[in-house]
């Protein structure tokens, strides 16, 4: 009964965020701030249970740190980059397309169904953070398995950050309309879409690791994160406005979208 309970309090406290972000957009007229409040939805989420539970042992405490790092780190990243820039062109084409009823379209369209996909990605935090959890600890086999799985969340990060440093660095130095091509972004178009979807699904193996076969449920999140992360909202919508740039057809026929092959990449750095 109280996990049920949590469950219903976390689409609870996350219909509010949603709405309470929205109700800020209505008068800014900024619907972009969603993108900045993505990642900290996860850790409100995560932080939420577990005051709720009350439960702090191994278990809740390596997943507070995973979801909080990745999700303040994305958060801050997020908004130096878009504090002193106009609205996102994604948002610009739906508002044109929405017209007068924009504003409540917006909560429908961007502010409820990130919510709903909040919920759904942090599938793998409901199951860690969960009352089944609360007594739980680690066995041997247990603890080798998480540590594989943080060196691939480590990994993830790694991709993450280097892909904003090269991009913020790329930016001082070129002119608007360029495109980059170089550096992690000659491995994968994407890196940041890569390095969310190797974390989310060692957050989701994690889950496994600690509830057994009956907890596969969870991977669904890091499923549906990685299908839209590649055919929705992820690269399909980052390359509406790339498309026209200089060197954009060669670039995507030479470099994957989010998965590259680590045989070509080490044989390619082997012939440089």
């Amino acid at each position: 009964m109280i996990a049920l309970n949590v469950n219903a309090a976390t689409c609870v406290v996350i219909f509010a965020y949603i709405t309470l972000a929205w109700l800020r957009t209505v008068s800014s007229g900024k619907v972009s701030v969603m993108d900045v409040l993505w990642g900290l939805g996860f850790v409100i989420i995560a932080w939420s249970r577990a005051l709720q539970l009350n439960s702090f042992n191994a278990i809740t405490v390596l997943t507070l740190t995973a979801v909080s790092l990745w999700g303040l780190r994305l958060a801050f990243v997020l908004h130096q980059r878009t504090k002193n820039r106009g609205e996102d062109m994604r948002y610009v084409r739906m508002m044109e397309s929405a017209g007068k009823n924009w504003w409540w379209i917006s909560f429908l369209q961007v502010f409820l169904l990130q919510g709903i996909l909040l919920v759904l990605v942090a599938l793998p935090i409901l199951s860690l953070i969960s009352e089944g959890n609360t007594d739980s600890s680690l066995s041997t086999n247990q603890l080798i398995g998480t540590a594989l799985l943080i060196a691939t969340y480590c990994i993830g990060m790694i991709i993450e950050h280097r892909g904003d440093i090269e991009l913020r660095e790329f930016k001082k130095t070129s002119g608007p309309g360029q495109l980059k091509t170089d550096g992690i972004f000659s491995i994968t178009r994407h890196p940041n879409h890569l390095g969310e979807a190797i974390i989310w699904w060692s957050i989701g193996g994690f889950a496994v690791l600690v509830g057994g076969i009956s907890s596969s449920w969870a991977l669904i999140g890091p499923l549906i994160l990685t299908l839209l992360l590649r055919f929705v909202s992820g690269v399909a919508m980052s390359e509406v406005d790339l498309k026209d740039r200089d060197g954009y057809q060669e670039w995507v026929e030479s470099t994957p979208a989010m998965f590259a092959n680590p045989i070509k990449v080490l044989l390619r750095k082997n012939a440089d």
